[in-house]
């Protein structure tokens, strides 16, 4: 079963520009890439990028999202060995208290969920959760500083340490170099925050 994005596109209205429907957008590209890769199923790997934050304001939103997609999907006449197979795609992709992907396609969902909270586009999302939750952009972080809820906490404390959690190769890969970019741009960033990105010249 193809299933087309412009489909799912209305149950993304209304959503912050971080769980937004380009973000849905993102992911799926992600995922189609590296299910070729690895060797998925990408019509199963598809169907769960575009459903997998239909239900985000729900606190354990993977859960709520997966029993979600086994509805719509039985209701457009979804074979049920698919339905399944994206319904537990979708279950396991949460970063927090993850469950164990039992399946490639699951693998493959994490990974290209987790590679859109890296690289530009990662730094970008953090600036953006900032803002929709009143947060500082940019702040200190460990000895001697802050654990002030900001863009700087979210990546020192979780999104560093995502290639670690890739669940595919090619999602190691790729996300080591989303990293690498990032945190090039952490360096720049942190020297313009501290004024120290241009030289004094000795005046």
């Amino acid at each position: 079963m193809e299933l087309d994005p412009e489909a799912v596109r209305p149950l993304y209205t209304g959503r912050d520009p971080v769980h937004d429907f380009e973000h849905v957008l993102r992911v799926m590209h992600l995922a189609e890439r590296i299910a070729r890769m690895e060797g998925a199923d990408r019509a199963v790997v598809r169907a769960a990028a575009l459903l997998h934050d239909v239900r985000r304001e729900e606190n354990d939103h993977a859960a709520a999202s997966a029993a979600f997609a086994r509805r719509w999907l039985a209701e457009r006449g979804a074979p049920p060995g698919f339905i399944e197979a994206v319904a537990h795609a979708i279950e396991a992709h949460r970063f927090r208290e993850p469950r164990a992907a039992r399946t490639l396609e699951a693998r493959v969902l994490f990974d290209a969920d987790k590679l859109d909270a890296l690289g530009i586009i990662g730094l970008a999302r953090l600036f953006a959760y900032s803002g929709v939750h009143w947060h500082p952009l940019w702040m200190p972080v460990g000895e001697g500083g802050t654990d002030t809820d900001s863009a700087a906490r979210e990546f020192y404390r979780k999104i560093r340490f995502l290639p670690g959690r890739m669940q595919t190769e090619t999602g190691r890969r790729w996300a080591e170099v989303r990293l690498a970019r990032m945190q090039k741009a952490i360096e720049w960033l942190e020297a313009e925050i501290r004024g120290e990105d241009f030289e004094d010249g000795g005046t």
